[in-house]
């Protein structure tokens, strides 16, 4: 009866100290903040026919949560201004290059990283109500590593309808699927998991002990 309640205690121990240190595990854990901005180019040389109606803002002072694996990413907004009256444009490849730039991660300054991203414009705009401009993304180059994280970008959702000047005030959003895995500088583990994988397997092995002695007396 001792033996089991000396067990017992034990387990209630063992389970204690296993809470104190999950709780320091996930203050640990948590979010993975990434700031970043862009900037962006059109190149109006060739392929355009008529005024140029598109402009793009940048993003500035962007952020997004890594912690979840992927994420989708705001890159800036298309917009497109009205044409005259019986005016059109047409854009036929019309390249845009707009390039990524993180700031920093979780308050660590990233400097010297960036990845341009690069596509074509094609369509018509021909009235404040119509727009056939589409906005097509090239796959981007690599990878960044930003140390702990490594950040991939993508654009699964393929080609980006840009509305014309009467919808939403001619306002599109161009995002990006920011993919993150580890990086090149793994974390080091915080004195709390290390502490909660021990008392895990000190508990575990204390509990075979104690059951092998209980064959032992049977």
């Amino acid at each position: 009866m001792s033996m089991t309640k000396g067990l017992t205690r034990l387990r209630s121990a063992v389970i204690a100290l296993g809470l104190v240190a999950g709780v320091g595990t996930g203050a640990a854990e948590g979010a993975a903040i990434l700031k970043y901005q862009t900037a962006t180019a059109i190149d109006l040389s060739k392929g355009i026919s008529g005024p140029n109606l598109i402009s793009f803002t940048p993003a500035t002072a962007a952020g997004v949560d890594l912690a979840s694996g992927s994420v989708n990413a705001g890159l800036g907004t298309f917009v497109v201004a009205p044409p005259a009256a019986g005016a059109s444009t047409t854009y036929d490849n019309v390249k845009f290059a707009i390039t990524f730039l993180p700031q920093d991660l979780n308050g660590n300054p990233i400097a010297s990283l960036s990845t341009v991203i690069t596509g074509v414009l094609n369509g018509v705009i021909d009235s404040p109500y119509h727009s056939t401009v589409t906005a097509t993304f090239d796959a981007p180059d690599g990878s960044l590593d930003l140390g702990t994280q490594k950040i991939t970008l993508s654009f699964p959702k393929g080609d980006k309808l840009l509305v014309p000047s009467q919808s939403n005030s001619g306002l599109t959003t161009a995002e990006a699927l920011i993919t993150s895995t580890p990086g090149s500088e793994a974390p080091v583990p915080e004195p709390s998991t290390i502490a909660l994988v021990l008392t895990t397997l000190g508990g575990l092995g204390l509990r075979q002990y104690v059951s092998g002695r209980r064959v032992k007396q049977a």
